[in-house]
């Protein structure tokens, strides 16, 4: 099979030329099979590039920063002293309208991920922003013994 790309060198330029070569040659295949791919970010020397983050799921299957969000909730839910929050509810900010889409665990100052509804536009923002957005009108009276939190825990 011969490509469109000459890639002699790995620079920043030819990079972007290798992902989307990589992108245009695997996306066929992986639709076929009801699959879809994400690269990461790429870190690169004089003769090699690597992608980080390469992963392969389901095409319906949720991304990682969805799943955490489910979790997320899930303990929200059944921790009492914590503010419950609703992905269901579209949050407004400034005259815009988003919704709930994603968390990041690790991400200390901005770990909540919502969507701009008009533009589609994801933003990260701050936990006690998603709680003024977001906050379920209905507190749970769940509570959570130690042996469940132990186990959540160890889950993680």
């Amino acid at each position: 099979m011969k490509t469109k790309y000459n890639i002699e060198t790995i620079n920043k330029q030819t990079i972007s030329q290798i992902r989307q070569l990589v992108e245009d040659s695997l996306s066929v295949i992986l639709e076929d099979n009801n699959l879809r791919m994400e690269l990461g970010n790429a870190s690169y020397d004089n003769d090699s590039v690597k992608f980080t983050g390469f992963r392969i799921s389901l095409a319906n299957a949720l991304t990682p920063e969805e799943k955490a969000l489910k979790n997320e909730l899930e303990w929200r839910r059944m921790v009492e002293s914590s503010v419950t929050l609703d992905d269901s509810i579209i949050g407004t900010d400034r005259g815009q309208q988003f919704k709930l889409v994603g968390f990041k665990p690790r991400a200390r100052k901005k770990p909540f991920i919502i969507e701009d509804i008009k533009t589609g536009g994801r933003y990260v923002c701050p936990e006690s922003m998603a709680e003024r957005m977001f906050k379920a009108t209905i507190q749970s009276s769940a509570t959570i013994t130690l042996k469940e939190f132990k186990k959540w825990i160890l889950i993680k």
